[in-house]
């Protein structure tokens, strides 16, 4: 009898504990079936709407905003992206293949995630998607008292099977997280008859660095001239040396547009002597991204800028206009090279006697400007 109740007893703790297990499994993505029985998918989030939980999860990965300013970004999934992919793919199904049970995001927002990307794929007008329920559900069978759980397209052929029941030529496998802070999303096109993979793209957020100066220092090829007032030559120096620094902000007009304001001196230094320039500058500088000419993805600051700068110099206390134009380069996140063309008009200035020279120097001109800065 004693022995009959611990038996009892054994299998009310058993019956307890499959009823937990059920209970625990609920909470998680995954759909409890039968045997044999058809798995239940999700549903489409048109809008993200997360609860108090959901948002304090996304808050503490610093997530939310990041992933919605990449979805929103231009280049993600661009009509000109999508139209690399081969026009023989045209029924498309998604499924996102990392192991759910180790996800880092609420499911809602995995969800929104993959509705974004229909909504590119479609405005595509050229493919068709199709909801795969299958793709969406982990099934938990029940059989013989023992539980099992299984991943659904855990290999081709299970991948061929869904795709021929479901009318798909080609699944779109994508997988979205945090690296380093920033978010990545992985996609994948492979073919539903043999796996092979036609297309595959990621998209990952830059950090985004918004400077607010400008230290450089410039070569400028205007020449200084001293006329001679005996047998000797005219006595000509170049080039001349800048240093500057300059603020530096983003136009609210449009994101690929920088301004700056900025104060620079420029001076000769050889030959001091006998022509001794000195000169202050203060100035604007408009400056244009043109990144997409060359088929780049746009930076926190661009790679390619088109520039124009005038201002007020003073040349030895004597005041005139100076323009510069030209091609600036991003060398790496923080410096920058740019090569152009600087404009001063003829300027006179008095300089100290000098026998056999005239009292007075002239710059002015058009000539080159290189410049190597870096941004802080």
């Amino acid at each position: 009898m004693k022995n009959l109740n611990i038996s009892i007893r054994l299998f009310r703790c058993g019956k307890i504990s499959i009823y937990f297990f059920l209970f625990v499994l609920c909470l998680q993505p995954f759909t409890v079936i039968a045997e044999d029985q058809p798995a239940v998918g999700g549903t489409k989030v048109q809008r993200l709407n997360l609860s108090d939980r959901d948002k304090e999860q996304l808050s503490k990965l610093d997530a939310q905003d990041k992933f919605l300013t990449l979805l929103n970004s231009p280049e993600f999934l661009s009509l000109e992206a999508l139209n690399e992919i081969s026009f023989d793919i045209r029924k498309l199904a998604f499924y996102r293949f990392n192991d759910r049970q180790y996800r880092k995001f609420p499911r809602i927002f995995y969800d929104f995630i993959e509705q974004r990307m229909m909504d590119k794929f479609l405005q595509a007008r050229r493919f068709s998607v199709h909801e795969c329920f299958e793709c969406k559900t982990t099934k938990i069978l029940l059989k013989e008292k023992q539980f099992s759980v299984l991943r659904q397209l855990d290999s081709n052929q299970a991948l061929a099977d869904v795709g021929e029941k479901i009318g798909v030529d080609s699944f779109v496998l994508w997988e979205g997280y945090m690296y380093k802070g920033e978010p990545v999303l992985n996609l994948r096109i492979v073919s539903a008859h043999d796996g092979q993979v036609v297309w595959s793209q990621q998209y990952q957020a830059e950090p985004d660095y918004e400077y607010e100066w400008e230290f450089y220092s410039s070569l400028w090829g205007l020449s200084a001239t001293r006329a001679s007032t005996g047998a000797s030559e005219d006595f000509t120096v170049s080039p001349l040396t800048t240093i500057g620094l300059r603020t530096l902000s983003r136009s609210t007009i449009t994101d690929r547009l920088y301004y700056g304001y900025g104060l620079e001196t420029f001076f000769n230094t050889v030959d001091r002597d006998k022509i001794g320039i000195i000169g202050i500058s203060l100035n604007a500088k408009i400056a244009l991204e043109i990144d997409a000419i060359f088929g780049m993805k746009k930076k926190s600051y661009g790679n390619w800028l088109i520039y124009v700068s005038v201002g007020q110099a003073l040349v030895n206390a004597k005041p005139v206009i100076l323009s510069k134009s030209g091609l600036e380069m991003r060398l790496n996140r923080r410096s920058f090279v740019s090569i152009g063309g600087v404009y001063l008009p003829d300027t006179t200035f008095e300089e100290d006697a000098l026998s056999g020279y005239a009292s007075q120097s002239t710059l002015g001109g058009f000539s080159y400007d290189i410049t190597l800065g870096f941004r802080f």
